[in-house]
């Protein structure tokens, strides 16, 4: 029900549903691999960045969010071990990421199963997300709620409010979660309810354990498990700094906020003034947090008290108490709470393992922004590109088995590494590994601020150029535009600022370098040098030039033995 007035997002661009029909075909069971690829380049599906702000001006649009999808009204085809104890694709999680990328493979037709204890179970944390990114991904109908603009409070002086030109969305979840279900049953995507227990492999194949004894075998394991990180390996110590917040959906008798402004950080710190409020005041002084406010209705509003990111994490039970005083201090009298938000993310830390014969997405893969805790969007962009490499691979051997006879799947040990190796390398390209040791040396330098100098942080990076502060909080920006960005966030600094970044800064920045050596050289074990692409390319080339001169020679000498062929018949007929 639209209860707001306004422009209605356009619909998804996700084109016609992908057809059942190519599954089953005989077509598809001949030349499963070749097809594979080509369907999924046809298939519409979620587009990685760079992701282009929509031109013109957005209007606020608020609709209510739909009904969670039941059995009822998604019926899911549940896996039967018996009959098929082996898939091509399993996937651990029915999280936005594992049914995303499930859902992929098997349009490709591919075998794909998804274990999860409760794929119908509600995914509890709230998603904020960029208009831009959401509209690049074709994804802007999964949205109840557009803001078209956001807001800052960096304290509660005249030049301490700052409004940031960028729309800003809220996700419906129970939609999106829908629509990406409605893929996987439309696919072929079968289920089985369960939770992982680990996974073992060898002879080219996975087995993964179930808790409760059952297995279930496949030629590559994708971890879609979230934080839980059930299969995948660490070669670390996993020590990552954590972002902590408690929100609540709640009916209000008012609020003060405009609705077309969502507000995005209040770092203003005067609730905490009140008599009898010294302790939460000292201690918001050494780890602040921020207000964190979705305005839907005059008389219904998303709040959350935020701790950007801090190691160990701000506890919930002093987030709440936070929230409280600050509610108190705007005057905002809930009388309902619709629905209330314990949120944990682990920020940083070391990546898994990797390439590692277990495959992983989402925050098992480490995809959470170390500087910002956003998730979704960089997830939801990356899903498409992990899914076409497990494709890419997954063809590998049908084409073999087309070509051969063989079966459809890898044929040892060693072909099955090589696979897992080549989809971790999409997974985590070098410019991504390198990106994201910028953002951890971000995240370094934030847990190290108190309240004044991340307002004084603040203020400058909000300062600085759309194309960098949009493209650092999206994950857009390459290694080389991050250096520009830092020190351009550096020069807008102001001086007292410039030397806390120094101090806290000159440290982190060795141990960046440290983590971005290996990437300097021969970082995937079976990856070549840029020499040696350009090498095999040229070989390639020349080889096909030579075989396309071989066959220009063969057609040109054609008539001529045919006229050889005639001349001698005629004369054995005489």
């Amino acid at each position: 029900m639209l209860l707001q007035a306004g422009g209605c997002p356009s619909t998804l661009r996700s084109g016609s549903r992908p057809q059942q029909l190519f599954r089953n075909s005989p077509l598809a069971k001949v030349h499963h691999g070749k097809l594979a690829v080509t369907f999924a380049a046809q298939k519409p599906g979620f587009s990685s960045g760079p992701y282009p702000v929509p031109e013109g001006p957005v209007s606020h649009f608020y609709r209510e969010t739909e009904r969670w999808p039941t059995e009822e009204t998604v019926p899911l085809q549940q896996h039967d071990l018996d009959q098929q104890p082996y898939v091509d694709l399993i996937v651990a999680g029915a999280g936005p990421a594992g049914i995303a990328a499930a859902g992929r493979v098997a349009a490709a037709g591919f075998s794909v199963c998804v274990i999860d204890p409760e794929p119908f179970a509600h995914w509890p944390n709230n998603y904020g997300v960029w208009l831009d990114e959401f509209q690049a991904m074709g994804l802007e109908e999964c949205l109840h709620v557009i803001w078209p603009k956001a807001k800052v409070w960096l304290n509660s002086l005249p030049d301490g409010e700052k409004f940031l030109d960028r729309p800003f969305a809220r996700v419906d979840r129970p939609k999106m979660k829908r629509v990406l279900l409605e893929r996987c049953a439309v696919a072929g995507v079968t289920f089985l309810h369960g939770k992982v227990a680990g996974c073992s492999h060898g002879e080219g194949s996975s087995e993964v354990q179930l808790t409760d004894g059952r297995k279930i075998r496949g030629s590559l394991v994708l971890d879609a498990t979230g934080h839980s990180r059930r299969l995948v390996q660490y070669d670390r110590k996993f020590d990552p700094g954590f972002q902590g917040a408690y929100g609540i959906v709640a009916e209000v008798e008012s609020h003060p906020f405009d609705l077309d402004t969502m507000l995005f950080m209040d770092w203003r710190d005067d609730h905490t003034h009140a008599p009898g409020l010294e302790a939460m005041r000292a201690n918001n002084e050494k780890l602040p947090t921020f207000l964190y406010a979705m305005p839907f209705t005059k008389n219904k509003i998303f709040l959350e008290e935020t701790s950007l990111v801090s190691r160990p994490a701000v506890g919930f039970p002093e987030l709440k108490e936070r929230l409280d005083a600050r509610l108190k201090w705007l005057g905002i009298k809930v009388t309902r709470v619709e629905e209330e938000e314990y949120c944990l993310i682990p920020m940083g830390g070391v990546l898994p393992k990797h390439p590692q014969r277990v495959l992983a997405l989402g925050g098992t893969a480490g995809m959470v922004h170390p500087s910002t805790g956003f998730m979704i969007s960089r997830m939801m962009g990356a899903a498409p590109t992990v899914a076409d490499a497990i494709i890419d691979q997954l063809s590998g051997p049908a084409d073999k088995a087309t070509n051969a006879g063989s079966a459809l799947r890898p044929s040892s040990e060693a072909e099955a590494v090589r696979m897992a190796n080549a989809v971790w390398r999409a997974t985590w390209p070098l410019e991504r590994i390198r990106q994201r040791a910028f953002f951890t040396f971000g995240m370094d330098v934030l847990l190290s601020l108190d309240l004044l100098q991340i307002r004084e942080f603040f203020r400058a990076f909000f300062s600085l150029s759309s194309f960098h502060w949009h493209g650092f909080l999206s994950t857009r920006l390459s290694f080389p535009q991050l250096i520009v960005f830092g020190l351009s966030l550096f020069y807008k600094s102001s001086n007292a600022a410039r030397s806390s970044l120094l101090v806290r800064g000159v440290p982190g920045v060795f141990s960046m370098l440290i983590e971005l050596v290996p990437t300097m050289r021969f970082y995937y074990p079976d990856m070549t040098s840029l020499k040696e692409r350009k090498d095999a390319i040229d070989a390639a080339a020349r080889q096909a030039s030579v075989t396309a001169q071989l066959q220009s020679a063969t057609t040109a000498s054609a008539p001529e033995a045919s006229e050889v062929s005639v001349e001698t018949t005629l004369t054995v007929t005489k």
